[in-house]
């Protein structure tokens, strides 16, 4: 798909996973959403079984008390919620109550990481996925837009045990034709590397695209790796794709330290040599702004990744990185 700035179409999660949860709802009647004080995610559930929908309220830990009830019940059990919420003030109730006895709950966490941008820190959530993949038994899905936001619900819903797909809050930018297939094991190779490789998931697919088709052209060719399921983390794919390359970068909306930084750092310690960059969410305070503003503050920007590629190729030493 073009990433062409003057032609990118941005869609809402939201919408479209509400239709997916609603087909789950008639394939299967054991399945049942829980939200807090929020219906759009499960509008299609509600309208067709509304006795197969529970809102608690604002009360976040109750509402995984509950999740954890109806599993234990024999219930499929999807909880859908306001992603700063629901990882600040359940976490002790994800962990004990769902993560460790390993039950069949499905989390959709809306607005992870920057997504409420204005809104400010207090709900600005960029630790979701590291708070989730430190869990037991946890699948983890940061999709970037609409189309493996599908495909991410539909992967955590055919697994059992428990999963967290984290969705946008507002409109995310079109990245995927509406046929890719994805694939939770090796992720979706978008570009195929050159002298650097781009391991992105979420907001960050689209930005690393970016800044390949910046530095498109020769000697400077970036490889995209998307990565929907983040959690388990393809190790083995990630070191394949940077056998041969000068420099890797990780574009994330998410804290390097327990995000695809982490990650992508502990599967090349000791298999590879060479530049490495992260361009994530760092632990300072942030502006007041809009999620674009917000990215530049943490220069998670097709510029900034770009550059990083630049500098890394450009260095000493380079082209002889193995």
């Amino acid at each position: 798909m073009s990433t062409d700035t003057n032609t990118v179409t941005a869609l809402p999660m939201r919408p479209v996973v509400a239709d997916v949860l609603r087909e789950a709802a008639d394939a299967d009647p054991r399945l049942v959403v829980l939200g807090a004080d929020g219906q759009a995610l499960a509008a299609g559930v509600r309208e067709r079984y509304p006795e197969r929908y529970i809102d608690v309220g604002i009360a976040e830990a109750n509402l995984v008390g509950v999740a954890s009830g109806l599993a234990r019940a024999g219930r499929r059990v999807v909880v859908c919620a306001m992603a700063p919420f629901l990882v600040r003030r359940a976490a002790e109730q994800i962990r004990n109550d769902v993560a460790n006895p390993g039950l069949d709950v499905t989390f959709v966490g809306v607005g992870g990481g920057l997504s409420y941008g204005t809104l400010g820190p207090t709900h600005h959530c960029p630790e979701d996925l590291g708070f989730f993949s430190a869990l037991p038994h946890t699948r983890v899905y940061c999709p970037a837009d609409v189309v493996d936001a599908a495909w991410a619900v539909r992967q955590a819903l055919a697994v059992p045990g428990p999963a967290y797909v984290r969705l946008g809050a507002r409109a995310d930018r079109v990245v995927h034709a509406p046929d890719e297939r994805f694939d939770a094991g090796t992720g979706l190779l978008m570009r195929p590397p050159g002298r650097a490789l781009a391991v992105a998931a979420g907001a960050g697919v689209g930005i690393a695209l970016d800044a390949a088709d910046r530095l498109a052209g020769p000697g400077h060719t970036l490889g995209v790796l998307a990565l929907t399921a983040v959690t388990p983390f393809p190790q083995e794919r990630v070191r394949e794709l940077a056998a041969g390359v000068d420099a890797v970068v990780v574009v994330e909306e998410h804290l390097a330290s327990s995000g695809l930084g982490a990650a992508t750092a502990l599967a090349l310690a000791g298999q590879w040599h060479g530049a490495f960059a992260a361009h994530s969410v760092h632990t300072g305070y942030p502006p007041i702004g809009d999620r674009e503003e917000l990215l530049a503050h943490y220069r998670i920007t097709a510029g900034d990744v770009a550059a990083s590629v630049l500098d890394a190729v450009r260095g000493p030493g380079a082209g002889a990185r193995r």
